[in-house]
C-alpha cells in the first residue's frame, strides 16, 4: 500500500511547479521513493527486475548515456549530465509503472486522475489561478503551471489515462459513461482555457480515430451500407465547409480577437498560408534540422542548445513581420528533438519500442495512444512521467498483473 500512496501522492503533486521549468521537482522525489520501494520489494520477492518488452528502450538509453556523455567531455556543459539524469528517470519510472500495474493500482491512479482534473477546475473558478499574458493583453490559463502547454497537456494526459482504463472494460454501464464522458469533457474545457493548438490537434486526432472506428463498425455490420457511405460523404463535406468558414482573412489579427482557441488556431493557419517551411521551422525552434543536418545521422547530445543560434543570414529566410528573436532551446516536437539529439540508430531503437507497444494496444484504446504520438510531433513531452505510461498501458492491453506489492 505505501509504494501506492507514494506513486498516486506524485501523480497529485505533479501539477504544482513551484521551481522553474526544467529542474527536479517535489513529484520526481514521491515517484523516485515509490520506485526505489518496489524494487526492493521485486528484489525481496526474488521476482525478475528487467523486463523483455523493454530491451530496445534499454538499448535507447545505453546510446543516449554514451552520446552525451562524449558532448560532456568535449563541452564541459553540465547540461548534457542533467538530460541524460532525466532519461534515466523515465526509464526508472517505466519500469516502476509496469511492475505495480495491477487492477487495484490503476483503479486508484484513475481516481487521482478524477480529482487532479476537478482540482484545476476549482482553480479555475475561484480566480486563484495562474495566467500567461501575451505582450498585446490575450491570456492563456495554466492553472499551477509554469506554461499554459504544461498544464494542457497534463490535462490531456489525464483524460487519456481514463480513457484507456473505460475502454479497457468489456462492459460499460451508465455510470461508468456518465462518469467518464463526464470528466473527459471537463478535461476539454480546460484545455479550451489554456488555448492550447497542440492540445487541440491531439482532440482532433483522438474524435477523428473513434469517429472513423464507429463509422467502420456501424458500416461492416449494416444491411444498408450505402446510406452509411452516403452519411460519411455527407459529413465529410460539411466538414469542409465548417473549416472553410474558419478560414482567416489577408489582415487576420489575433490581437483583434476575443483570443479563444478557435482564434489561436486561426492564428497558426494564418503564419502557414503567408509564412513559409522557415517559419514553420522557426516557430519550433526546428530550424537546426535544415541547417545541421548531419546530426539527424549521429546525433548532437541533447543539451547546450546556444550552440544552434542560427548563423547570419537565416532571418532573410523568414517572411517579414514573423521574425522576433532567435530560440535557444530544444526542438518543441519529442520525435525530432529526439532525431536530433541521438542520431538515427537509437531513435530507431526508440521508434520501434513506441511501435511494439502501439501494435499491441487494443483496438478499443487505440484513439488514446494516436492522439498522444500525433500531439507529440508538435511539444518535447518526452521528460513527462505519464507520457510513457500511456504507452505502456496500450503495450498492456487486456493484460491483467495481480500481482500487489505492500
Amino acid at each position: 500500500m505505501v509504494l501506492k500512496i507514494l506513486f498516486y501522492a506524485a501523480a497529485f503533486i505533479k501539477q504544482f511547479y513551484l521551481f522553474s521549468s526544467g529542474s527536479i521537482g517535489i513529484a520526481a522525489l514521491f515517484f523516485t521513493a515509490s520506485g526505489l520501494l518496489t524494487l526492493c520489494a521485486v528484489r525481496n520477492n526474488s521476482r525478475k527486475v528487467l523486463y523483455q518488452e523493454d530491451f530496445p528502450w534499454l538499448i535507447f538509453l545505453i546510446f543516449a548515456i554514451i552520446i552525451n556523455g562524449v558532448y560532456f567531455i568535449r563541452t564541459l556543459n553540465r547540461s548534457f549530465p542533467l538530460h541524460t539524469l532525466y532519461w534515466i528517470y523515465s526509464a526508472f519510472l517505466i519500469w516502476t509503472f509496469r511492475t505495480l500495474y495491477s487492477e487495484s493500482f490503476m483503479s486508484g491512479l484513475c481516481w487521482m486522475c478524477r480529482i487532479n482534473l476537478i482540482f484545476q477546475v476549482l482553480l479555475l473558478v475561484s480566480g486563484r489561478g495562474r495566467y500567461f499574458y501575451e505582450t498585446w493583453g490575450g491570456s492563456r490559463f495554466r492553472g499551477t503551471f509554469n506554461d499554459p502547454n504544461q498544464f494542457a497537456f497534463f490535462i490531456f494526459i489525464m483524460m487519456l489515462v481514463l480513457f484507456m482504463e473505460y475502454r479497457r472494460k468489456a462492459v460499460y454501464t451508465a455510470k461508468t459513461r456518465i462518469g467518464f464522458w463526464g470528466m473527459f469533457l471537463l478535461g476539454v474545457f480546460l484545455i479550451g482555457k489554456a488555448k492550447s493548438t497542440g492540445m487541440f490537434i491531439g482532440l482532433l486526432v483522438f474524435v477523428g480515430v473513434l469517429t472513423g472506428q464507429f463509422f467502420w463498425d456501424k458500416c461492416c455490420h449494416s444491411k444498408q451500407k450505402k446510406v452509411w457511405w452516403f452519411g460519411g460523404a455527407a459529413f465529410l463535406v460539411l466538414l469542409t465547409v465548417d473549416v472553410y468558414l474558419i478560414l482567416p482573412g489577408a489582415d487576420f489579427d489575433v490581437s483583434q480577437t476575443d483570443y479563444t482557441l478557435l482564434s489561436r488556431i486561426q492564428q497558426k493557419i494564418w503564419k502557414l498560408a503567408n509564412g513559409n517551411i522557415y517559419d514553420l521551422l522557426y516557430d519550433r525552434s526546428a530550424e537546426r534540422l535544415v541547417l545541421e543536418p548531419q546530426y539527424l545521422l549521429y546525433g548532437a547530445g541533447e543539451g547546450f542548445f546556444e550552440r544552434f543560434i542560427p548563423y547570419d543570414g537565416f532571418e532573410a529566410l523568414l517572411s517579414p513581420g514573423v521574425f522576433d528573436v532567435f530560440h535557444v532551446n530544444e526542438i518543441h516536437s519529442s520525435f525530432f528533438d529526439v532525431w536530433f539529439s541521438y542520431g538515427l540508430i537509437p531513435t530507431t531503437f526508440l521508434v520501434y519500442w513506441i511501435g511494439r507497444n502501439v501494435i499491441r494496444c487494443d483496438r478499443a484504446q487505440r484513439a488514446a495512444v494516436l492522439a498522444l504520438l500525433a500531439e507529440s510531433f508538435t511539444l518535447m513531452n518526452c521528460r513527462q512521467p505519464f507520457f510513457w505510461f500511456i504507452i505502456v498501458m496500450a503495450g498492456m492491453s487486456g493484460k491483467k498483473k495481480n500481482t500487489e506489492y505492500e
